[in-house]
């Protein structure tokens, strides 16, 4: 398939380790669910960009694209809570993603190749120099909702964030639920916040009364789930506050703290319960990056006459994300969210990288900074691309492309590459249950598959090939 590409098309796909993931195929053209997008931001020439290739000087724009959402949408019914979030008054959901654009500054010189690259918790990318200097140009969009850390809708200019509604019940007030956060390896009389992994937990309680919560201590914790339990911190020993050695307990209230009469001890883990209100429509995410990648591959203009900056001049997308960004790429996929409501394939290849599992995204209370800790959802349902029957958690057959295979709009014919990584945590989830990987359940074909045993940019000689079986 590559093989019939243009020459610079080719050349700028494997330029350094660049290899397309998974194939898909074309569906028709109609209205992208981008309404507005607006340019916050033009340098050109970017200075930081050179040295300049062959594809001249370069600029980047930064911008926010504003779009809106048909809750009773096929493509969009599947997102947790999207018939709770608020309408506007054409019955839509609405969102703002943020985004940055990297191009040559002569539209002419670009390579018709388009990288939608996923943000790691909100680290804005920029296309490398073997991309951006043949032509390509790249496109980096926020999809993380949850507005903490990172993520935080204000004070970091240079991150990428997406604002999503928050669900409410049918008579317009605040949605309950209890949530688990957990403290572990902080000691000391200072208050200490709960952290999905290195970001504030995104719910706070719907009250500071201790007692509607639930702290214990863990004395001693095995992978597959036995506890040691070293007892329940008494309501009136702790406090939603921040406090230190010099303002001690209770502290000043602070719904974001916890404030422990005796201090903290890092030999012990404390793990609390406690009733938020307020949860994001974090599904919403998946949406607006399909729909902020329809636009700049599709659309000539917005609703409002402003123009796309790569009107007219893209011919192929490819999504990428490494990590984390990978984890959403596989859910992004696993949903069916390749295709938007005008029955659209967005991506024409996805390369998750070092992805071991699927972002935790589309359920209520979605903790997106999570990975592969024991008591973090997220590997949850198939976690192979092919259907394989797993026989470790009694699971039926499934795979996850399934959805894809199921839709005529879209190609039963990939590729796979894939990396394995997920060691010391919860399993090496790309493999099938018994350690074997399943061949193509549609269309009989076992797909090639690339293993990166480790991280490329650290290990030498990292690529080895299994042919198909």
């Amino acid at each position: 398939m590559l093989a019939n590409l243009p020459e610079r098309f080719r050349k700028s796909v494997f330029a350094g380790v660049a290899t397309v993931a998974v194939l898909l195929s074309c569906a028709p053209i109609a209205q992208a669910r981008v309404t507005k997008i607006i340019i916050d931001s033009t340098v050109d020439p970017d200075a930081t960009l050179a040295p300049f290739g062959d594809a001249g000087p370069l600029k980047r724009l930064k911008g926010r694209a504003f779009g809106e959402l048909d809750p009773n949408d096929e493509h969009n019914s599947i997102i947790q809570d999207i018939r709770l979030a608020p309408r506007n008054a054409r019955g839509k959901v609405e969102y703002m993603a943020t985004f940055q654009l990297i191009m040559p500054s002569d539209p002419t010189k670009m390579s018709g190749l388009m990288w939608h690259d996923v943000p790691n918790r909100g680290g804005r990318i920029t296309i490398v120099p073997a991309e951006r200097n043949v032509g390509d140009v790249g496109v980096s969009s926020g999809w993380q909702g949850d507005n903490s850390g990172a993520t935080a809708q204000q004070g970091l200019p240079n991150n990428e964030f997406v604002v999503v509604p928050v669900a409410r019940n049918h008579n317009g007030s605040s949605i309950t639920g209890n949530v688990l956060g957990r403290i572990v390896n902080r000691g000391g009389p200072d208050s200490q916040p709960i952290l999905v992994q290195n970001n504030p937990l995104p719910y706070k309680p719907a009250t500071l009364d201790t007692a509607q919560a639930t702290l214990t201590i863990h004395a001693h914790e095995t992978v597959d789930g036995i506890v040691t339990e070293g007892g329940r911190v008494r309501s009136t020993d702790w406090a939603w506050a921040k406090c230190d050695a010099t303002h001690p307990f209770p502290g000043t209230p602070d719904p974001t703290q916890i404030c422990l009469k005796n201090g903290f001890d890092p030999t012990l883990l404390y793990q609390l319960v406690f009733t938020a209100k307020d949860p994001y429509v974090l599904g919403v995410g998946f949406a607006a990056f399909r729909d902020v990648g329809a636009f700049f591959k599709n659309q000539h203009h917005d609703d409002f006459g402003t123009r796309n900056p790569f009107a007219g001049r893209v011919n192929w997308v490819i999504g990428r994300g490494v990590s984390q960004s990978g984890n959403f790429l596989r859910a992004f996929l696993h949903l069916g969210f390749n295709q938007d409501e005008a029955w659209r394939q967005v991506y024409d290849g996805a390369w998750p990288i070092i992805a071991g599992r699927r972002a935790a995204l589309n359920f209520r209370w979605a903790q997106p900074d999570g990975v592969l800790e024991l008591y973090q959802a997220g590997s949850e349902g198939p976690q192979w691309w092919v259907r394989w029957e797993d026989n470790v958690r009694h699971l039926p057959k499934r795979g996850i492309l399934d959805r894809l295979h199921r839709d005529p709009y879209l190609s039963e014919d990939h590729r796979t590459f894939r990396l394995r990584r997920s060691v010391g945590f919860e399993a090496d989830a790309g493999m099938g249950g018994d350690g074997r990987e399943g061949r193509h359940s549609t269309t009989g074909k076992c797909p090639s598959l690339l293993y990166f045993e480790f991280y490329p940019w650290r290990w030498p000689g990292w690529l080895q090939h299994q042919p198909p079986r």
